[in-house]
């Protein structure tokens, strides 16, 4: 019929309509693995191995293999690195080949010729075990000069692939390594045994970064003369222990804290940088907000009662609480510590080391210090009930305590108190002031803007108004960053003062969730929202801030 407007049938002979996901490959834009994965229909790892099988060709898992320094040794590092291939051992005279492209002839054709390994068999490895493994177990360029500049040309400990450890200045090279992780700002050094090789790592920012990975043979010789240092028992290699190196310099005295613990291929070692940087000590350079920063103020100034700050290891808590003491530090006001270790002294404040074999435990020091007449009472961790019932004794009998606890944030922080078998009573009335807080890497200078659409807007709950002023930015990676993207680190805190009705909830015994709703009530800000506020701000990520702190349970 001439009016009819039903749709018409499709025309046969016309050719059926291409996907976005073929035209980009036909464009040469993706590949079909790209596509696949991101639509997600397949991980990294899954659409290797139905590769592999289509091929009729073996996979190898990297993450599980610790090849041969003599079979890393067959082909350049620079060759490996530009082909994607890693040898991985020589069974029955043929070389096992991981390959990122497993079908690439001209490299196989090219490994025959440098090995004279003529029989070569492939195995497929994904591109990001790939990258994860380099950066695993080869030393970067910029590591082997400072080395070579350090040792001096005759000395030098050889740590390119095939070097000898044999000729190793011990003594000199771990001086070295101590004093690299310094000008490299890190936390701790790693020294990790494995079958065929030991692996050092620097933790800088927070994030673990290899730098070196010597022959296996190497690491009892580098371990025994760091525990002569530390004044550790050498002959001990089956149970944990600890010691402290002390290291001179021209600009400062240089601490490190050293642990040592058995490990099937030897013993692992770690070793925390103890650097006293007086710059920390000044409250009104952490990073608080302008109502962050009278809270806490204010709080210090009170004669009496508890202010905790909690976090996980590594998250700044012992620097804010140090820096609290220095702002309320005076010389009419009787300030002692109690700390494992103490890290850092204050002029005119009295710290106690704990030393659990010469008995003193925190409990036992706490005691007698509240016997030395103090007016501010620092515990560097409310480790057990019986030092949190003492804590809080003495927080309501005319003496400020500062203390530090290992929770997640401020809500459960009051739970926790209550799990330490503390009378709801007695933590209504003694907590003045909780700080919840995290440690984000901050991007590095080399990042560019970043894009943000509604699906982002709505994960991380981000406002029109937000939006309006921000500065998203993504990390790009350059040399000055070692290609992370980030450089330094910002704190992130969340801060509660109990106001009447919080303390009349934690005096009923209400639980966690009544806690929430109370200060949702109130209008807290939660971590979550002030690293937010960071990322928007252009001082970290998004990613770094999801992957860092947890949502709130509004």
């Amino acid at each position: 019929m001439a009016n009819d407007t039903s749709s018409a049938p499709p025309n046969p002979a016309a050719p059926p309509r291409k996907r976005i996901g073929e035209l980009l490959v036909e464009a040469g834009l993706v590949n079909v693995e790209q596509v696949v994965m991101a639509l997600g229909m397949l991980d990294a790892e899954q659409l290797n191995g139905a590769l592999a099988r289509q091929l009729g060709i073996a996979t190898a898992d990297l993450e599980t293999l610790a090849p041969e320094e003599n079979v890393l040794n067959l082909l350049p590092e620079d060759f490996l690195r530009g082909r994607k291939v890693i040898p991985l051992a020589v069974q029955n005279r043929a070389l096992v080949l991981g390959m990122v492209d497993a079908q690439d002839q001209k490299t196989l054709a090219e490994v025959v010729r440098a090995t004279g390994h003529r029989n070569i068999e492939p195995r497929m490895i994904t591109e990001g075990s790939f990258d994860r493994f380099v950066a695993g177990r080869f030393t970067t360029p910029e590591v082997i000069e400072a080395l070579r500049a350090a040792l001096g040309p005759g000395g030098a400990l050889t740590f390119e692939r095939g070097g000898s450890p044999d000729a190793a200045p011990i003594v000199a090279f771990v001086e070295w390594l101590l004093r690299y992780a310094v000008s490299q700002g890190a936390s701790d050094i790693h020294i990790e045994p494995y079958e065929a090789y030991i692996r050092i790592r620097l933790r800088v920012d927070g994030a673990l970064r290899a730098i070196l990975t010597p022959p296996a043979s190497l690491g009892s010789a580098v371990v025994s003369r760091i525990k002569v240092m530390a004044e550790m028992d050498i002959s001990e290699r089956r149970k944990p222990l600890d010691g402290h190196i002390e290291l001179p310099s021209a600009e400062e005295e240089l601490h490190f804290r050293v642990s040592t613990l058995p490990v099937v291929h030897g013993e692992k070692c770690v070793i925390r940088l103890l650097r006293k940087e007086g710059h920390l000590a000044d409250l009104a350079r952490l990073g608080f907000a302008k109502d962050q920063y009278k809270l806490i103020c204010d709080a210090g100034a009170l004669p009496q009662g508890l202010i905790l700050v909690t976090g996980p290891t590594g998250s700044g808590k012992t620097t804010t609480l140090h820096a609290v003491l220095n702002h309320i530090n005076d010389p009419d006001t009787n300030i002692v510590t109690i700390e494992d270790p103490v890290e850092q002294t204050l002029p005119g404040i009295n710290h106690v080391q704990v030393q659990e074999k010469g008995g003193v435990t925190f409990s036992s020091a706490l005691r007698a210090i509240l016997r030395q007449d103090p007016d501010i009472v620092f515990v560097g961790e409310m480790r057990d009930p019986e030092v949190a019932a003492i804590a809080v004794k003495a927080a309501l009998t005319g003496h400020l305590v500062l203390s530090t606890l290992h929770t997640n944030g401020t809500a459960e922080t009051f739970a926790r108190l209550a799990d330490m078998g503390l009378a709801s009573y007695l933590v209504a009335s003694s907590v003045q002031l909780v700080v919840a807080q995290r440690l984000v890497r901050r991007v590095c200078g080399c990042a560019v803007s970043a894009p943000i659409d509604a699906a982002l807007m709505d994960r991380y709950g981000i406002t029109e108004t937000q939006l309006a002023t921000a500065v998203l930015k993504q990390p790009v990676g350059c040399a000055k960053c070692h290609g992370t993207g980030y450089k330094g680190r910002v704190p992130v805190y969340e801060m509660v003062a109990p106001s009447a009705a919080l303390r009349e909830v934690l005096r009923s015994g209400g639980g966690e969730s009544e806690i929430v709703a109370c200060m949702n009530a109130e209008g807290v800000k939660w971590m979550w929202d002030s690293g937010v506020a960071r990322a928007l701000a252009g001082e970290t990520t998004l990613e770094e801030v999801a992957k860092t702190i947890n949502p709130p349970a509004r």
